[in-house]
């Protein structure tokens, strides 16, 4: 199956800024976050773990609320 290219055109200023919930900061940084599966939940039967990359605020390091999972 192949798929076709979409080309799709977005301006940035066609977007909005996200903003700090904290301090409307601008600015983010991406950071790991990392989950820990117990070995009772592991299909390997072992503990694993798992990163999740997130973003905090480069000024106050608040991680909104719209990032968390």
């Amino acid at each position: 199956m192949q798929q076709d290219n979409l080309n799709i055109n977005i301006r940035p200023e066609d977007c909005t800024d996200v903003k700090c919930d904290e301090c409307d900061s601008i600015f983010f940084e991406q950071v790991v976050q990392i989950k820990r599966l117990s070995a009772l939940q592991s299909p390997s039967g072992q503990t694993s773990y798992a990163p999740i990359p997130i973003f905090r605020c480069v000024e106050c390091k608040t991680v909104n609320s719209e990032f968390t999972h």
